[in-house]
């Protein structure tokens, strides 16, 4: 961040705090025309959330998904999502907000928090359904679960976006993934993502986060396929 920049986090603008849609409109996760996945059935339930998502600080290292691309948002998602995003500012209340990171000067001060407009287990579990179905899979809701190979659910623990000359998040996940007639299996799945800091607007503080969460939906796919190969679900039987 250059000069300009640190004026503008050291006039007051990082005090006024930021806050953020969590809404994707298509599939990011792998593209692939045989994917391990595709005809596999699979039953996403709800994600929790911590009740804190900023702290304690997590104790593993983000991991880089294999051949991860990142999705840019298309030029018409780009305003659908600013014009639903200014419309949900409107109508959410204080008590409906997430603390989900921090603003801070050019001395490191934290002087503000971002917040979410909505819910980021509802967020995760959404764009995962797009993700998985893009790769051949019959996602079904948790009224059918019995009929699913995998149920995958978890909890967020983490969910950080952190302002200091450059924009960084982090997102960790404590997901579970039971195979049909199988036990749950626990994997922690730490991701992460940032960009420089040009203006800290609000699109610059979801970047960041879009690219954690495009890289743990890569990284549920492949334990969903880990299932799969240790023959924990009778594919195709």
């Amino acid at each position: 961040m250059g000069l300009a920049g640190a004026i503008l986090l050291g006039s007051g603008c990082a005090t006024n705090g930021r806050y953020v849609l969590l809404k994707e409109y298509s599939a990011t996760g792998p593209v692939t025309t045989n994917s391990p996945l595709c005809g596999a059935t699979v039953c996403i339930q709800p994600f929790r959330c911590a009740s804190s998502l900023v702290s304690p600080d997590p104790k593993t290292q983000p991991e880089q998904p294999e051949q991860f691309k990142f999705v840019e948002f298309t030029e018409e998602q780009d305003k659908t999502w600013d014009g639903e995003f200014h419309a949900l500012k409107k109508t959410t209340v204080q008590a409906d907000l997430r603390e989900i990171g921090n603003l801070r000067n050019m001395f490191g001060m934290v002087m503000s928090h971002a917040y979410a407009l909505n819910d980021p287990g509802i967020w995760l579990a959404d764009t995962l359904k797009m993700d998985l179905a893009r790769q051949g899979v019959a996602v079904v809701d948790p009224s059918h679960a019995d009929e699913a190979d995998v149920c995958i659910s978890g909890a967020i623990e983490f969910c950080r976006v952190d302002m200091y000359m450059k924009i960084w998040a982090d997102l960790v996940v404590d997901l579970e993934v039971k195979p049909k007639g199988g036990a749950a299996m626990h994997k922690k799945l730490h991701t992460n993502g940032g960009q420089v800091a040009w203006a800290g607007s609000t699109a610059e503080f979801y970047h960041p986060m879009r690219e954690s969460r495009q890289k743990i939906s890569w990284l549920i796919s492949r334990e969903i396929q880990n299932a799969l190969k240790r023959g924990d679900v009778a594919k195709g039987q």
